[in-house]
């Protein structure tokens, strides 16, 4: 227990100090790492004075890096910080780099600039011209290349329009589509129920044909009707099996109906009524 209230006291004690760091700095603490400069911006064409601005430490060493590449230090400086015409005499491409007295390996930054040329004499010295000629060598190159920049963001935003368009075009497509595809499905199904609707109607009608079929088939082909019957039944083994054809009176069962009338009244009976005679039997 000791131990962990102890190492709460140190997380504590530590985070107040930060704080108060922060507080008294009035920067965030990631800019102490980091800083970031304000003035002047990347790449840009200033004039003199040069108002030199940075967010971060309040106190930082500078450097000014000419375009022969060697430094030239300008001491520790508080933001904001002023350059004047004695530290850039010449016009020219600049870069400045601030860094941290301790650890500066690690906390630095920095920014590059350019200070316009001032307007040509009509007689330029000739030690001045090639420095003139290199450094609006330098400034073309620089507009050169804000210009491409400028062109590459206006193709960039005109394809980006184009795409924006045919994206509405194909969004309007599919929402065609989609209602092609349900007004097809609808058909489709309305289609499947008239489909249903008539196989039922066919078998319906098929039924009612059968049963008429049954009916003629019934009524024209058959002529003569009979049943199996025992003529004694009560002897054992019972007498042969005779058929039947007519009544007691001898009238011929010419319907099924009027020989079903006499099976069922005839104890003798060993049958259901079947077709006996047919118009072609009885022309044969």
């Amino acid at each position: 227990m000791p131990t962990v209230r102890r190492t709460l006291e140190i997380v504590a004690v530590t985070i107040a100090a930060l704080l108060l760091i922060e507080l008294y700095l009035d920067t965030p603490l990631y800019r102490l790492l980091q800083p970031a400069i304000l003035s002047p911006g990347e790449g840009a064409l200033v004039s003199l004075p040069l108002v030199v601005q940075w967010d971060g430490p309040p106190r930082l060493a500078l450097s000014l890096h000419g375009d022969d590449g060697s430094p030239r230090d300008l001491g520790m400086q508080r933001s904001p910080f002023e350059l004047t015409a004695a530290d850039l005499p010449e016009p020219g491409i600049y870069r400045l780099k601030v860094r941290a007295p301790f650890f500066g390996a690690l906390i630095q930054s920095e920014r590059r600039f350019a200070i316009a040329a001032a307007a040509p004499t009509p007689s330029p010295s000739p030690v001045a011209e090639p420095r003139l000629t290199k450094l609006n060598a330098s400034l073309n190159a620089l507009k050169a290349e804000h210009e491409q920049s400028e062109a590459e963001n206006l193709a960039l935003n005109e394809e980006l329009a184009a795409l924006r368009q045919e994206n509405n075009v194909l969004m309007q497509e599919l929402d065609r589509l989609g209602k092609e595809s349900e007004e097809v499905a609808s058909r489709a199904a309305a289609q499947r129920e008239r489909q249903a609707q008539l196989a039922q109607e066919n078998q319906t009608l098929n039924d009612q044909v059968n049963v008429l079929q049954y009916r003629l088939s019934a009524a024209l082909t058959c002529t003569v009707w009979g049943y199996y019957s025992y003529p004694h039944p009560q002897t054992f083994p019972p007498t042969r099996r005779s058929v039947t054809v007519s009544d007691g009176q001898g009238t011929v069962f010419r319907t099924e109906l009027g020989c079903e009338s006499v099976r069922r009244t005839d104890p003798t009976v060993a049958s259901r009524c079947f077709c006996l005679g047919t118009p072609l039997a009885m022309g044969n």
